[in-house]
């Protein structure tokens, strides 16, 4: 049994946000951040950014069944400085994978950028490019990673490195680090993009970015697999972590997913949170931006996405916003949940 942790069942029902939570038109726009790799070889980042505006906001189309609502291009609202969440996507995935949930986060007053990383194959990208997928390599590659351990993340600290060079190319926009609080800073990311924000949450001393006040985790088994105990105990900040039901028992290398997250979960620090979503695979936390024939759709269902934005904005708006009336969210639990853990006592605060 798991110490100071509390298991609740027991509370159904639904529950919106409080009426007092204004809601922003939300601008859109992509990014090409300039930079060089390690080789010093120059390379583009492009980044999707989601932001207020006071703009109208339209039907947007980001690819395969993916819509939203917003003012592309739209000049942000100025005049208050914002709350910033730096997201990371899934392996082969794209900066507008959960769109779902990045763009909604926005209407609640945050500013949110989600870089395309540069993994050796990709599904999609926020700039379609019309590229043909190797399908067999991809699987393949995927599967590497899901055998990797500490020893290999070497060759995956690029994601790291694109992570920094997203934020620093915000904060050296004019209009941008004059919008963006820098102390109210989070990170967060869906499976590969887990490992990817964990890095740079104190996981990994140098890549660590002291100004990220907590961590968002989306199925993520490379979260747990590409760090030692030691590691995700250094992660000395709030985090909430969500699994699908469905995906329990898949093994990533010898482990499964729920082997996984609960190593990941037992390992960090408190205040933190442990969510299983009734129904949700690994694929649940994403929209379809490919939109194949034949083949099932890669995304969530509208009643899984609206659990997780509610949960996820919840914690971020209490834990770095500061907003502590979203607390009343966090303490209870819902009908779509199959298990809520959650541990919201710290002895450091």
């Amino acid at each position: 049994m798991l110490i100071g942790i509390f298991l609740l069942l027991l509370t159904r029902g639904n529950f919106a946000f409080g009426q007092d939570n204004k809601l922003f038109n939300v601008g859109y726009q992509i990014l090409d951040i300039k930079y060089q790799d390690d080789d010093c070889k120059p390379e583009t980042l492009s980044v999707a950014l989601w932001y207020p505006t006071a703009e109208k906001p339209h039907t947007y189309d980001y690819g395969g069944t993916a819509k939203g609502c917003v003012a592309f291009g739209a000049k942000p609202l100025e005049g208050a400085a914002y709350p910033f969440l730096l997201f990371s996507h899934g392996y082969g995935g794209c900066g507008t994978g959960s769109v779902f949930f990045t763009e909604t986060l926005a209407a609640h007053g945050w500013i949110v950028a989600c870089p395309d990383h540069h993994d050796e194959y990709s599904l999609v990208r926020i700039r379609k490019t019309g590229e043909k997928l190797k399908r067999l390599a991809f699987i393949l590659s995927a599967k590497k990673i899901a055998s990797s351990g500490p020893e290999d993340r070497h060759k995956y600290l690029y994601r790291l490195r694109e992570m920094d060079v997203a934020f620093r190319g915000l904060m050296e926009t004019e209009l941008f680090t004059k919008l963006i609080d820098k102390n109210r800073i989070a990170a967060g990311g869906h499976s590969f993009g887990g490992f990817t924000a964990l890095g740079i949450s104190g996981t990994i001393k140098e890549f660590h970015n002291p100004l990220i006040k907590g961590v968002l985790l989306f199925s993520t088994g490379a979260g747990s697999y590409l760090f030692t105990d030691s590691e995700l105990a250094s992660v000395r900040i709030p985090s909430m972590l969500f699994m699908g039901k469905l995906e329990e028992k898949q093994k990533r290398g010898n482990k499964t997913m729920l082997e996984l997250s609960s190593r990941l979960f037992n390992a960090m620090a408190s205040p933190k949170y442990f969510l299983e979503i009734k129904g949700a695979n690994h694929f649940s936390f994403n929209n379809n931006l490919t939109d194949p024939l034949g083949i099932m759709p890669l995304c969530g269902t509208e009643k899984q996405f609206e659990i997780i934005r509610r949960y996820s904005i919840a914690f971020l708006e209490k834990y770095i916003a500061g907003k502590q009336n979203e607390g009343s969210i966090l303490n209870q639990s819902d009908s779509m949940l199959a298990s809520y853990l959650m541990d919201p006592l710290s002895n450091e605060r």
